[in-house]
């Protein structure tokens, strides 16, 4: 979007309205992002989870 259509906007809707769509659309952006670093943190965990099981299991660990 260029300079022209953003004040063309903000001339016909008003700025509340536009600053509330851009920022609704950075959270949007934001969200998903956030979405995936979960993912792939939840991904480091059950895979340390695992390596530890098997770490505890060679060691003759706890059971």
């Amino acid at each position: 979007m260029d300079v022209a259509t953003i004040a063309q906007l903000i001339g016909s809707l008003g700025f509340p309205i536009v600053a509330c769509i851009a920022l609704y659309n950075m959270i949007s952006k934001n969200e998903a992002s956030h979405r995936e670093e979960t993912k792939q943190l939840s991904d480091a965990v059950n895979n340390n989870t695992i390596a530890i099981t098997k770490l505890i299991t060679k060691l003759g660990g706890e059971d």
